[in-house]
């Protein structure tokens, strides 16, 4: 994990990298530091509480498995 500290300021930065290559319908490349691929792991794992989330949870949760690359942009995670 990447943080740094300003010696002027009280606080430290965490620098989470998550960058998605590819096009609509074809296979994407993810590229992660150390941050992003825990992020993204967190993410994945959040994945089994998807049938107990709201429907508007289920939405953002979508949007966010889409905006990553782990499914396309007219799927869902699951169907229900």
């Amino acid at each position: 994990m990447t943080t740094k500290t300003d010696p002027n300021q009280n606080y430290t930065i965490k620098e989470f990298y998550i960058k998605v290559k590819g096009d609509y319908g074809k296979e994407k490349i993810v590229r992660v530091n150390d941050s992003g691929d825990k992020l993204l792991s967190l993410i994945t794992d959040l994945g089994w509480d998807y049938q107990r989330m709201s429907c508007s949870g289920r939405e953002v949760y979508d949007e966010i498995q889409q905006l990553l690359g782990g499914i396309d942009e007219d799927e869902v995670f699951m169907e229900i």
